[in-house]
Parts: structure tokens; sequence; C-alpha cells
């Protein structure tokens, strides 16, 4: 069941996005920031050329599927950009300010698929990452809380073609997740930008 946005008070606008979050953090969301052909043409590449995998894990005493299927690209995985993402890469470095090395895909295949609650602090050497996530295919809620009072949670609907961007000290104070909801039969593909230590 969704969550109805608690932090409303939070959303306020500005020419460079919407701020979602502030205390503790910082998240802003650009709505439809590629433009619908784009977003199309960007999710067809994907589509033809994305080698997918489904990973499993082992919970207590068996193992189990990840919930969504996932594939990297990066200047060292073993998928260099294409050159779509390539673009994709160039225009958010420009938008952010920041040198994304890697992309992580998440196909989420319907709304049987999730990613539960989580942050993002998987290299350890950047105290402060930022993450530039954009959503194509289905709408989706994407949904925030505080670490320190989890029963506060944002929630906002992403469309194709959204992009989130989350900074400074958002993944050591908050967490977000992709939660299932059944009412979804279409696909969507999320791509996180992800940076490397220099």
């Amino acid at each position: 069941m969704r969550e109805t946005p608690l932090f409303s008070s939070l959303i306020v606008a500005d020419p460079a996005g919407e701020v979602l979050l502030s205390d503790g953090g910082d998240v802003r969301l650009y709505r439809g920031w590629l433009a619908p052909e784009r977003a199309d043409a960007l999710l067809a590449s994907i589509r033809a050329t994305t080698r997918w995998v489904q990973e499993r894990r082992k919970m207590y005493d068996r193992f189990v599927d990840v919930p969504r299927e996932q594939a990297w690209y990066g200047d060292d995985r073993e998928m260099p950009f294409t050159a779509e993402l390539g673009a994709v890469r160039r225009d958010l470095e420009a938008l952010t300010g920041s040198r994304f090395s890697y992309v992580l895909l998440n196909r989420y295949r319907n709304g049987k698929d999730s990613v539960a609650w989580h942050n993002d602090r998987e290299v350890a050497h950047i105290q402060s990452p930022v993450i530039a996530s954009l959503t194509l295919g289905a709408t989706r809620a994407f949904d925030l809380r505080p670490k320190a009072d989890r029963s506060r949670i944002i929630s906002v609907d992403l469309d194709h073609g959204d992009l989130i961007v989350m900074r400074g000290e958002t993944q050591q104070n908050y967490e977000h997740r992709v939660a299932k909801d059944l009412r979804i039969g279409g696909e969507r593909i999320n791509l996180t930008f992800r940076q490397q230590p220099d």
C-alpha cells in the first residue's frame, strides 16, 4: 500500500529542479528531463542491446531471486557506455558538475518487481556522492525516508523521462526504495549514474 507524502512542506518551486528535501541531504526532481522522443529512443536502445542478469541472494536458509533484473555499463565495466548512454552521461555531468564513471540499470518488469529500503554507499571513499537516477517506461512511486524517523515518508511518482538527483549527506541520512505495486503491469527501467573515487 502506498504511503501519502508527509513532507509536502519541503517541496518548493526551484528553477534547478523541485526540491524534495534539503534537511540532512539534497534531493531534487527534474520533471521531463529527457524529452519524450529522446526518452523513447533511449528506452528502445536499452531494450535492444542490454543483457540483463537476475541475481540470487541467500536469505536465511535458502537462495531467492532478486525481484528485478540488472545490468552495468561504464568505464571500468565489462560493457562500456553505449553512444546513447554516453550522451546522457555528458548531459548529466553538465547539469550536476560531477563526473560519472558507470551506470547501474535496474529493470522492473512489472509491479511485482521492487527494491527494498536501502542507501547507495557502495563507494566507501566518496563521503557525499552525487547520484543521478533517470526513469524510463512505466510510472512508479519512488519513496524516501529519514533513518532517524522511518515513519516519515516522501513518496513521488516518477514518469518516463523524469530525473532524481541525490547529493550531499542524502545517502548517510536517508533510505529509498521502489515498492511492489501489483496494479502496475508495465516495465520500468531505472538508470542510476554513479561516481568512482579519483
